[in-house]
């Protein structure tokens, strides 16, 4: 079963990335949310399957995929509903910033944490936060209002990263090395994503290659997030 969900959601992924353009449709945002629903119900039976799964860990991995699913929505609203886009785009950074906090809520549950743990965090914080006003600075974009928000996000996300890292160089297991991929995916989404949403001509805004691969990055880190609970052993 398993499975099964997981094509029929890397086909809805497909579908999604094939017609995804720059001017957003509601008919779109539906499809990619259902790609995004059968992460979660992925994630469900990867849960439910797996015996020695910490419960609490599966809960808050599967709380992050929701908020997942809730900021895949908001973002593309933005393109719907320009006039309300500032505002759409402010929810759906908290609620993916919030997502990847229950993201690595559920790695310290199921691993526990300790200083070297709390090091690669932080360092991965500090890069990824400070790493936002440089790449602004060489990059073509400019984030304005958004950059604080941003910032924090990109630091958040990398704290997840840092934490993957140390403890897959610990427990050398399937299910951390998938979420240190996963993380990995995220950050090239994001890195991505800068250009389609900041990007100072329109040109780069509806740079229809970046915004395939920025789905496509996207939901693969989502999609190896909730499969590696199937693996997680303990």
């Amino acid at each position: 079963m398993l499975y099964v969900v997981l094509a029929l959601g890397l086909c809805a992924v497909i579908i999604f990335s094939i017609k995804r353009r720059p001017d957003v449709a509601v008919s779109i945002v539906t499809i990619k949310g259902i790609a995004s629903f059968l992460f979660i119900l992925t994630g469900l039976i990867a849960m439910t399957e797996n015996a020695v799964l910490p419960k609490y860990m599966g809960a808050l991995t599967i709380a992050g995929a929701c908020l997942g699913l809730i900021g895949d929505i908001v973002l593309d609203l933005k393109f719907v509903y320009p006039d309300d886009g500032n505002k759409y785009l402010k929810i759906g950074f908290m609620s993916f910033l919030f997502g990847h906090l229950f993201y690595s809520a559920s790695l310290i549950t199921a691993y526990g944490i300790n200083k070297t743990n709390i090091l690669f965090g932080a360092v991965g914080f500090a890069v990824c936060f400070i790493g936002v006003f440089i790449a602004e600075r060489i990059l073509p974009v400019d984030m304005g209002r958004f950059r604080l928000i941003t910032a924090i996000y990109i630091g958040v996300v990398g704290i997840a990263v840092g934490l993957a890292v140390s403890y897959s160089m610990v427990e050398h297991s399937v299910h951390t090395r998938m979420f240190v991929i996963a993380m990995i995916a995220f950050l090239i989404s994001d890195f991505l994503l800068s250009g389609t949403y900041f990007g100072i001509t329109e040109k780069d805004r509806k740079n229809q290659l970046a915004i395939t691969l920025n789905h496509l990055t996207y939901f693969i880190a989502q999609y190896l997030i909730v499969l590696s609970l199937a693996f997680y052993k303990g």
